[in-house]
C-alpha cells in the first residue's frame, strides 16, 4: 500500500513526465536515440468512437512542436 501511495503522489506530481523528459533529452544529446525508428501509437490520436476523454500524452520529442490541428 506504500508503494502504491507513493506511485500515486509522484504521478499527481509530474516526477515520472519530468524525468521521461529529461531521459529523453539526454540520450538524444548523447546520439542515443535513432529516430528513424520512431513511430506514433494509438495513444498519440483522438479516438474516433469510444473514449469520451482523451487520455494523457506522453511525447518524444525534446522540444515538441505546436500542434498544427
Amino acid at each position: 500500500m506504500t508503494c502504491w501511495r507513493r506511485v500515486e503522489r509522484w504521478t499527481e506530481a509530474g516526477v515520472f513526465v519530468q524525468v521521461h523528459q529529461i531521459l529523453l533529452a539526454k540520450l538524444n544529446a548523447a546520439n542515443r536515440i535513432d529516430w528513424s525508428r520512431a513511430a506514433m501509437d494509438g495513444s498519440h490520436i483522438d479516438a474516433k468512437k469510444g473514449a469520451l476523454e482523451p487520455g494523457r500524452r506522453l511525447s518524444t520529442a525534446v522540444n515538441p512542436a505546436p500542434s498544427t490541428t
